[in-house]
């Protein structure tokens, strides 16, 4: 029943404003958080990440798609972590 969080951290590399539409992950225990501003040329941003292991048991691969004004439009992250009974 641990929740746990990774920040992912990025630069864009880009000409022109990076825009993050949206960040998803394909169930509730797991939940990002993405900069809703445009993120200048040269500039950083983070994504957090929230992983809640209520009911979980065993190894957990957690994938969170981002979509964004890049090529490719879509992007993945993942947390993989071992959840042991208490």
């Amino acid at each position: 029943g641990d929740e746990v969080k990774h920040i992912f951290k990025f630069k864009n590399t880009g000409k022109t404003n990076l825009i993050i539409e949206t960040a998803t992950a394909p169930c509730g225990c797991t939940v990002p958080s993405w900069p809703k501003e445009p993120i200048a040329a040269g500039a950083s941003g983070e994504i957090e990440v929230k992983f809640n292991s209520t009911g979980k048991e065993g190894v957990q691969n957690k994938v969170v798609t981002i979509t964004a004004n890049t090529v490719p439009s879509t992007t993945t992250v993942k947390i993989i972590c071992n959840v042991l009974k208490k």
